[in-house]
């Protein structure tokens, strides 16, 4: 108490901020590893250690551990079954399996992995095929004040479909675009 009483007021206001840091500090680790002890047991039944995939629980879902390892994954699919240029305009046609309400997709310059393009008019849909759960879309040019950037002749071209499914799924395929863009 010696020590402290000889220290003037702003050092008596660091000492004890300092002491107050260090006390939060220390409960919150003690705090965390108390918490990761004790749910180290839990770990045992969850979907990845019973053979599940990871992230198998559907979106907003807030079913518990067990529950989700009971549940049967849905056997949905994507499928892109071509993608070309049809002259002014690329076509990409696919299907699907499981209940899906809707499917979309995008042009990608640089592949599949590439950057969307700003080319092809948005309010053409993917046009689907409910009875036969296929789709197609048509990527054609933007008109008017609307209008897109210009396609690169010598780039790749790639689509990208997702398709989203009942239960808050949704699968994701990829193609390369065959053929040389229009221009």
């Amino acid at each position: 108490m010696d020590w402290f009483s000889g220290l003037n007021l702003i050092q008596k206001v660091l000492a004890v901020l300092f002491v107050a840091l260090f006390l939060f500090s220390l409960s919150y680790l003690l705090t965390t590893v108390v918490l990761y002890l004790g749910a180290a047991g839990d770990r045992a039944d969850s979907p990845v250690k019973e053979g599940a995939a990871p992230n198998t629980a559907s979106p907003g879902s807030s079913a518990s551990a067990s529950a989700s390892a009971e549940a049967t994954l849905p056997d949905n699919k994507l499928s892109i079954s071509g993608a070309r240029w049809e002259g002014e305009k690329a076509v990409v046609e696919g299907t699907w399996k499981g209940e899906a309400s809707s499917v979309h997709c995008d042009l990608l310059e640089g592949g599949t992995s590439g950057k969307p393009t700003r080319w092809w008019d948005r309010s053409v849909g993917t046009q689907m095929n409910w009875s036969e759960r296929t789709f197609t879309q048509e990527f054609v040019a933007a008109k008017g004040n609307g209008g897109g950037e210009p396609l690169d002749r010598v780039a790749r071209y790639g689509v990208l479909c997702s398709g989203q499914f009942s239960g808050g799924w949704s699968m994701i395929d990829g193609a390369p675009v065959e053929g040389t863009p229009p221009g």
